[in-house]
């Protein structure tokens, strides 16, 4: 095999497209719409004010928390590459 023949290079055709016009516009709403709180959160830590902010941060805290129990949980029982998409395909199916 030399390299003048080409063949140990990938093919070009190894991608398939399948996110649409819709899917994409639809991404791309979603991560305008869902970085809103991140731009929003200092105003959210203003309004609180000191006590409410450390409240709010012990509560997220603990949520966060049981989130990783709930990951660790899932990747023990499903021990897959893909993390949300294999568990999203499990539970939901193909058609979500």
């Amino acid at each position: 095999m030399t390299p003048r023949t080409g063949s140990a290079q990938p093919k070009s055709d190894g991608f398939l497209r399948v996110l649409g016009r819709g899917d994409v516009l639809a991404l791309a709403f979603g991560a305008m719409i869902g970085f809103g709180w991140v731009v929003l959160t200092s105003d959210f830590i203003r309004a609180a004010g000191p006590g409410g902010a450390a409240l709010a941060f012990a509560v997220g805290g603990v949520v966060v928390a049981l989130v990783g129990l709930c990951y660790a949980e899932l990747v023990s029982a499903m021990p897959h590459a893909g993390g949300e998409h294999v568990y999203g395909l499990r539970a939901l199916g193909i058609r979500a």
